[in-house]
């Protein structure tokens, strides 16, 4: 059995380590940014003039470069796929679909989410370059894809929504690829590749 003064004495220095901490509760302001490159934190210190802030990737519906319409399986409801050009940033390659469902079966208020205008399933589209007989699939690890989550990615009636999926670059300098999206549509050919 230790001794009390052994354990109250650890205790001690545990409270004083945590109180040694400080936060922007205990007197201090947290910094404005400065305007000279630099992002200052609460404590004080600056980031590099080099280090790149986090952004937003703004998304345009209306840079669609071909559409299709189709009616999901197994129901009268119909959702148009717009297409944008495959956009290659480094080692990877990004797919955007514009999806505008048009659902009979629920009021224009409701909420369709990308999986229900799969038929209950999640997009998988595949490109493929017929040239080098190569296809492209999602990027994913088990369990988990790089791509918009197609249940919680939801819009209604007659609104866009993008859904996105992202591949490895080309392997072969590619300018287009043929995607396919689902087997309920007919494959978007000659899909442009920009850089």
């Amino acid at each position: 059995m230790k001794p009390v003064h052994s354990l109250f004495a650890a205790g001690l220095l545990a409270i004083s380590l945590l109180t040694g901490c400080s936060s922007p509760t205990d007197g201090q302001t947290p910094s404005a940014p400065a305007t000279d490159g630099t992002a200052t934190s609460a404590a004080g210190t600056q980031a590099p003039a080099d280090a790149s802030p986090a952004r937003v990737v703004q998304v345009d519906t209306g840079t669609v470069i071909a559409t299709q319409e189709y009616t999901v399986p197994g129901t009268k409801d119909k959702v148009t796929v717009g297409l944008q050009s495959l956009v290659v940033d480094e080692k990877t390659m990004v797919l955007q679909l514009v999806l505008t469902p048009d659902f009979t079966s629920v009021s224009d208020s409701s909420d369709i989410s990308v999986f229900k205008m799969f038929g209950e399933t999640s997009p998988r589209p595949k490109l493929v370059d017929r040239d080098n007989l190569k296809e492209y699939s999602l990027i994913s690890a088990p369990g988990l894809n790089w791509s918009a989550d197609s249940v919680y990615t939801k819009t209604t009636n007659h609104e866009p929504v993008i859904w996105w999926g992202v591949y490895a670059a080309p392997q072969d300098n590619n300018e287009t690829f043929d995607v396919r999206v689902a087997d309920a549509l007919a494959e978007f050919t000659d899909v442009p590749v920009t850089r």
